[in-house]
């Protein structure tokens, strides 16, 4: 399989044989047929905020069309609140389910609490699965010095017994508090196993809770706590 990034399709063709995408590489500034049976379309998702009449109550959009929100989930207009796609933050049902609770807190109790998207995961069901939480190493760099490292499913008992040899696990770590930034999953049940580190990152972000914990052997949760011993600095 090869991937692509960087680069947009412009025009697709169909013929008795299949399809021709010819994409653009942005970045090189060239362009480039590529052959394929079948064209899957996946563009993302755009507001339908415009269905709400949002005109008639003070509520403002942004640019992208999806309803302004601020750190309490409050629209621009007092005591109206926006969760979930609504407010184009992060749009993953188990988001929601957390902005609508504090939503409510906040709304009905009085209380004045931030939603907090720094440890909001999310997984791709695909094959290999996909399953991240917090920062890229790319954007914790930016603004924080980083320890990382990665681990093989294949370093644990329970990934060698699986034959499991691609799949891996990469954590990003702050060097000095080590404080977990962020962490990265691609393989068997990679879903699961981040929730771990989920939990970890919602008390505090340290990696003592997970390093000082047992861990049953073998198990492939013994990935996580393999990962975070290795940790080196990344400059």
């Amino acid at each position: 399989m090869d991937v692509y990034t960087g680069v947009q399709a412009e025009e697709f063709r169909e013929d008795a044989s299949g399809v021709t995408v010819t994409v653009n590489d942005v970045k090189a500034g060239s362009k480039k047929d590529l052959r394929a049976q079948r064209v899957l379309v996946a563009v993302g998702r755009r507001s339908n905020a415009d269905t709400l009449a949002l005109d008639k109550t003070g509520v403002e959009v942004d640019q992208r069309g999806f309803v302004k929100v601020n750190e309490y989930l409050e629209t621009t207009r007092k005591s109206i609140f926006a969760v979930g796609d609504a407010n184009g933050q992060q749009m993953f049902t188990h988001v929601a389910n957390v902005e609508a609770s504090l939503a409510v807190h906040n709304a009905i109790h009085g209380s004045r609490k931030r939603m907090d998207y720094s440890s909001a995961p999310h997984a791709v069901y695909s094959h290999p699965q996909i399953a991240s939480v917090g920062l890229t190493e790319e954007a914790a760099r930016k603004g924080h010095k980083v320890i990382v490292d990665k681990a093989r499913y294949f370093d644990v008992a329970q990934g060698e017994a699986m034959m499991e040899k691609d799949g891996f696990a990469k954590a990003v770590v702050e060097a000095h508090s080590r404080k977990l930034l962020g962490f990265h999953l691609i393989g068997p049940y990679a879903p699961i196993l981040i929730q771990k580190v989920i939990n970890a990152m919602a008390s505090g972000g340290g990696i003592d809770e997970i390093q000082t914990g047992m861990h049953i052997h073998p198990s492939i949760t013994e990935l996580i706590p393999v990962v975070l011993n290795s940790l080196k600095d990344a400059g």
